[in-house]
């Protein structure tokens, strides 16, 4: 990949069929607010992000983030580092969930519940890199339909299970959301690791409580708290991935100041205990390795 990236560093940024390649010779930072979902691959070097009011966290070469539409991200980028941004459009979301349908790799269940958004962090695989050096290739050469083509096929590595795949009908399905409620998810995938209370996000959406309940009801099958544990166990699930994080440390991240409480939601949810998930999980992990 070093030869394709020495190539494309002579323009510092590139955008092809809205893909964003950047380098940066000098430490850089960056803030927005998501008007859609991304996938950031870091190519070169190393960046910090940060999540709303989550806490800063170190993204290095060879991994990347998924990040849900409508939230604040900051990027502190270090000098010599590159970077591909793959927003996640609703056309190509589209096109990536219309292949799988064809396929006989997509379980329509799926589009009637669209709960997993969490905050994705992920070293990328050996056919990922692949991916990547022949996505650069394409961007060097001006050629969109290679670059989109590249894209769905490492949209299929990054979702290769329905765990993943949900993500996708969260995507789609949040273009179609109504306001209140796009607002209302956004104050919580900011906020999710400090205390949220229903007056909260009255005042984000700015409609009434019985309101909210109701569109959350229709949404989710879910009521906004039902909704903000869900968020918060899904991202401790995603945490717990990583054999080094504490269980302690997990609970702390996603919100919860009671051990006891938190242990008896993810119990709830994932019928195990969140050091048996972790144990299973890494496990699996490994057998896929």
């Amino acid at each position: 990949m070093k030869e394709i990236l020495d190539v494309l560093k002579k323009e510092n940024h590139i955008v092809l069929d809205s893909i964003s390649f950047s380098h940066y010779q000098n430490k850089t930072s960056s803030a927005f607010t998501s008007t859609e979902p991304g996938i950031l691959f870091v190519l070169e070097g190393s960046l910090t992000y940060q999540i709303g009011e989550d806490e800063s966290r170190i993204l290095k070469v060879g991994e990347y983030v998924f990040y849900p539409q409508g939230v604040n991200v900051q990027f502190e980028i270090s000098k010599k580092s590159s970077t591909l941004l793959f927003p996640l459009s609703i056309s190509i979301t589209e096109q990536f969930v219309h292949l799988l349908q064809q396929h006989n790799r997509f379980s329509p269940s799926l589009l009637e519940n669209p709960n997993r958004v969490c905050i994705l962090q992920e070293p990328w695989t050996v056919e990922i890199n692949i991916l990547l050096e022949k996505t650069l290739v394409h961007i060097s050469k001006n050629q969109p339909y290679f670059v989109h083509l590249a894209l769905l096929e490492i949209m299929a590595y990054i979702f290769p299970n329905e765990h993943m795949l949900s993500k996708i009908t969260y995507v789609l399905d949040h273009y179609l959301l109504p306001v209140p409620i796009r607002n209302a998810e956004s104050y919580i995938l900011q906020n999710y690791h400090q205390p949220i209370r229903m007056k909260q996000l009255t005042e984000v959406t700015n409609v009434s409580e019985s309101q909210l309940n109701r569109m959350y009801q229709r949404a989710f099958q879910l009521t906004p708290m039902e909704r903000v544990a869900t968020i918060r166990m899904e991202q401790a699930a995603q945490l717990l991935r990583n054999p080094s994080e504490s269980v302690t440390n997990v609970a702390l991240q996603v919100g919860y100041q009671s051990m006891s409480a938190f242990l008896q939601q993810f119990k709830k949810k994932y019928g195990v205990s969140p050091k048996e998930y972790q144990t299973k999980t890494n496990e699996v992990n490994k057998k896929v390795k």
